[in-house]
């Protein structure tokens, strides 16, 4: 595996859809960029960018995000999103994430994730649908 690097920034462009909008989502009453269309784009891009260098039997959850979306963005409009990794110990990875449509800044979030092993991570959620049945 190889070893992450503090300062290391992970970016994405995403193109605001009417299903992205915030009446889509039932967020909010406008079509404008849903916050949590925001929150999603911002977690794949950490995501993406820390699990092409994990081995394959590991990937990582999102476990929080602090977000602040700052300003509206309408359909057709391109955002660019940076995640920044800024710590990591042990398993926990966090990232100061940052997003602007082609104007202005439109969020910033603190976000962090955990590396979990796939197989004993699913076989926990296994067990809880195991459970209900």
């Amino acid at each position: 595996m190889e070893e992450f690097r503090i300062g290391t920034c992970y970016e994405k462009k995403f193109l605001i859809n009417t299903e992205d909008t915030a009446l889509a989502l039932g967020s909010g009453g406008e079509e404008v960029l849903a916050t949590p269309r925001l929150v999603a784009w911002m977690e794949n891009t950490a995501f993406e960018g820390v699990d092409i260098i994990l081995p394959e039997e590991n990937t990582t959850v999102g476990t929080r995000i602090d977000l602040k979306h700052i300003a509206a963005s309408p359909v057709g409009m391109e955002i660019n999103v940076r995640a920044t990794l800024v710590t990591y110990e042990k398993r926990a990875l966090s990232f100061e994430i940052e997003a602007w449509d082609q104007t202005e800044k439109i969020g910033e979030a603190v976000h962090q994730r955990f590396i979990v092993d796939k197989g004993r991570f699913l076989k926990k959620v296994l067990k809880k649908t195991e459970m209900n049945n």
